[in-house]
């Protein structure tokens, strides 16, 4: 094979991977999966088994979608709900009164042989006046708080779901490439193994086209790989057990619009759920403790009722009855309550420090992505595409070798991956800043 032909080839080679990695669109994503089982095998490898259950049992969702499908399936947020709702149901419990106590009472009574008896009919009510609502303030509170709390355990499971969107659209994003260029290589290697049977080719060029195809169909198993484990880490999230797998589409090429941090800070003190179940849970918290004070008075109960006997007297009664406290004055659960008081209030002065912090580290980290995002379009991309232009012309110029030309489409290569990397960052801090801002997490 003579050097011109060794040189066309390659370029041909490169051409194709410029072509590929300038980024798949949404609507080539099926044609991609087609063509990805198409490679030619080589002599001497073996070409790539397609992955099992990867083309028909996927189902591809979007962020949209795979957020509706967490609130309908993923256990955990169930699993918040009822003690919300077990919160709800005590509260509910704590306002009813006490049940009244009816007792007939029948007193046989003789003395030789004069028998009489006396037969009573009692109706007795425990009257809740101490502390009865207090108790009821607290409980209303502490469910406030739970439902808060629900909230807070869902905008947390919302991010988790949204960060294994990203990287399973980041995983396919990634794989898809490495497909495509690998199957470059296959064919580059086919060719030139054919070339070689004829005695075009030399054996420094078939060896060296052979070892990076290697090198892309180790780094194509790898991808394949961390692709499968992302659609499993998605699933695990957002379906049912035993549902089939999901695969998640690309994330958008537009960059993520610029937040004020002082609007980020002002938002998040006005709607994280934080600080509403810190809020209710105090006021809770201040309503056990006016309960337990009050409650060192007893509450009285009264008896009424109805008296017969034998010789035929008749009539009512009425009585009451209460509890003396010289003993027990409720002295230490009220000092338990008011230390409790004491930790949710601090607790709630923390929490709203916690969220400042938060703030102020999202807002950093996706300023900082934005700013890296910027760059890469601006300045290294395109500082990448003029070192394969002149890495070509050089080459076609006899001023550079094979391995220097691949050494520039390998570059280049890098530089698209790291493209892929940094817009999974720049969408993950920007997901990670909503959060913290208290926003639904959502494509702008």
């Amino acid at each position: 094979m003579s050097r011109v032909s060794i040189r066309c080839l390659v370029s041909v080679a490169v051409l194709c991977l410029l072509g590929v990695t300038a980024g798949a669109q949404p609507a080539r994503i099926q044609a991609e999966r087609s063509a990805s089982s198409a490679g030619t095998q080589a002599p001497g490898l073996d070409s790539q088994a397609p992955e099992v259950g990867s083309a028909d049992s996927l189902q591809t969702v979007d962020l949209e979608k795979a957020l509706r499908l967490f609130r309908n399936n993923n256990l955990s947020l169930q699993r918040a709900q009822s003690e919300a709702r077990a919160f709800q149901g005590e509260a509910r419990q704590v306002q009813a009164y006490p049940n009244p106590t009816l007792q007939a009472t029948h007193e046989p009574l003789w003395q030789g042989d004069m028998r009489q008896s006396e037969t009573y009919l009692n109706l007795s009510q425990k009257l809740e006046w101490s502390g009865r609502s207090a108790r009821t303030a607290s409980a209303k509170q502490a469910a406030r708080a739970a439902r808060a709390r629900t909230a807070v355990d869902s905008a947390r499971l919302a991010l988790q779901v949204t960060e294994a969107y990203v990287q399973a659209a980041t995983a396919e994003t990634r794989r898809r490439r490495l497909e495509q260029v690998t199957r470059v290589f296959r064919q580059a290697d086919s060719n030139m193994a054919e070339r070689r049977s004829e005695g075009d080719a030399s054996g420094y060029a078939t060896r060296r086209i052979r070892l990076e195809r290697a090198r892309y169909e180790q780094r194509l198993a790898a991808a394949r790989l961390e692709a499968q484990s992302a659609r499993r880490q998605l699933a695990l999230l957002i379906l049912p057990g035993g549902a089939a797998s999901v695969t998640a589409e690309p994330l958008p090429d537009a960059t993520p619009p610029p937040i004020s941090r002082d609007e980020a800070l002002r938002t998040a003190l006005r709607t994280r759920s934080e600080l509403r179940h810190w809020q209710s849970a105090v006021a809770a918290q201040e309503a056990a403790r006016r309960a337990a004070r009050r409650e060192a008075w007893p509450d009285p109960s009264v008896t009424a009722g109805y008296k017969r006997q034998s010789n035929g007297a008749e009539g009512a009664f009425f009585g009451i009855g209460i509890s003396l406290p010289f003993f027990d004055r409720n002295r230490g659960a009220a000092e338990a309550e008011s230390a409790r008081l004491q930790a949710a209030e601090t607790q709630q002065v923390l929490a709203r420090r916690e969220i400042r912090t938060e703030v102020r580290r999202a807002y950093a980290a996706y300023t900082s992505s934005r700013r890296q995002s910027q760059l890469l379009r601006d300045e290294l991309l395109r500082g990448s595409d003029d070192l394969l232009r002149i890495a070509r012309t050089s080459y076609d110029e006899g001023e550079m070798s094979l391995v220097e030309l691949l050494d520039a489409a390998d570059a280049y290569r890098d530089a698209r991956l790291r493209t892929v990397a940094l817009r999974s960052d720049l969408w993950t801090r920007y997901f990670r800043l909503l959060r913290a801002m208290g926003q639904p997490i959502a494509f702008p």
